[in-house]
């Protein structure tokens, strides 16, 4: 039987397009979103709106406040670098231990994952961090530890909150470079190389994130 294909509702094209504009920075941090001019520029009602607003609070990209509305939810210094820290432990973990477990399968699905993430249109941001998350989380399943992927998967939801001020960074090739050079060590079963070069590229993301939240931080901007 051919695969069965799930029709999109109009929730989850409002949800999309939502968390294209968000990852893509057309949202911008601070601003405030009204259910009724959205339901108006998408020409459909206000309850899919309201349904992709609160899908996406859950996932942290928005925030609903009590009696006074939504708003894109910004990012403190604190919490990016309190968040990387514990990405960095992580992932370098998962990262080590998919080297110990490294088959030919493994080998085969991180080079073509690594091939799709290259072939995204560099001016598609948000397409860049949905290859980069799947990235992520493919490393984090080929450790083999059930426990540190249900982690990584939790922790993805602030994760995409930090990688948003990054986006235009994914696409760069020393971006590209971090990652094939993860890839690579994952795949001669070199543990130590792998969690290396996992640790060196959470943490340069970081170092880039920590330059632009003191630059908005002295300059008195929201982000």
């Amino acid at each position: 039987m051919p695969r069965f294909q799930r029709p999109q509702t109009v929730a989850e094209g409002v949800y999309q397009h939502l968390r294209r504009e968000l990852l893509t920075g057309r949202l911008e941090p601070g601003q405030w979103l009204r259910e009724q001019e959205l339901a108006e520029a998408l020409e459909v009602s206000r309850t899919p709106v309201r349904e992709a607003i609160r899908q996406l609070a859950q996932e942290g990209l928005l925030q609903i406040e009590a009696n006074r509305g939504v708003r894109v939810r910004g990012l403190s210094l604190e919490e990016a670098v309190a968040t990387y820290e514990v990405r960095n432990r992580l992932e370098s973990m998962a990262a080590g231990l998919a080297a110990r477990n490294v088959n030919d399968e493994a080998r085969a699905e991180l080079s073509q994952h690594l091939e799709a993430m290259t072939a995204v249109d560099p001016e598609d941001q948000a397409e860049h961090i949905r290859t980069d998350n799947e990235f992520h989380a493919l490393v984090a399943r080929l450790s083999g530890n059930p426990v540190l992927e249900e982690l990584v998967e939790k922790l993805s939801e602030r994760v995409m909150r930090v990688k948003i001020l990054t986006r235009d960074v994914n696409v760069s090739a020393d971006a590209r470079a971090q990652h094939a050079r993860i890839v690579e060590a994952i795949s001669r079963g070199d543990e130590d190389a792998a969690a290396e070069a996992m640790s060196r590229h959470v943490s340069t993301n970081l170092q880039i994130v920590e330059e632009r939240l003191r630059a908005a931080r002295e300059e008195g901007v929201l982000v």
